[in-house]
């Protein structure tokens, strides 16, 4: 481990970013997951701004939708952007087959207030619930 590095894990999100919920109909979740994994994050990650993305699926939980894809950017111009517009638009067939299968869809873009940069962690040790007084 290098100096300063008291073995805790760290990951540095960018100050933008893009959460997209979905629910799918399950008997066509693979071609969704074929679409989105194959073909949807390596065309967008192409674009200038893009920095990374991670997809999750609902373990457990009331009110979501099952599937989260939470997009870093470096700020929100990626998406007015013409490679944006002409992803968009250029045809797909995996594309179309997976977004009929879509019941459900929010997406909302979110820029960091606190703290202005890098993830607030907490490393000090003190955890309130085990405060006796």
């Amino acid at each position: 481990m290098a100096d300063g590095d008291k073995g805790h894990a760290s990951q540095n999100i960018g100050g933008t970013i893009l959460v997209v919920m979905m629910d799918v109909d399950p008997e066509h979740e693979d071609e969704f997951n074929e679409w989105y994994n194959d073909e949807h994050l390596p065309e967008r990650l192409e674009i200038p701004g893009y920095v990374s993305a991670r997809r999750f699926k609902l373990e457990e939980g009331e009110g979501v939708l099952r599937y989260l894809c939470i997009w870093e950017l470096e700020d929100g111009s990626p998406l007015q952007s013409e490679q944006y517009k002409a992803q968009r638009a250029r045809p797909s067939q995996l594309r179309d087959k997976a977004n009929a299968h879509i019941r459900q869809r929010m997406r909302g873009l979110y820029k960091q207030i606190y703290p202005l940069t890098g993830a607030f962690e907490d490393h000090s040790g003190y955890h309130p619930e085990r405060v006796r007084g």
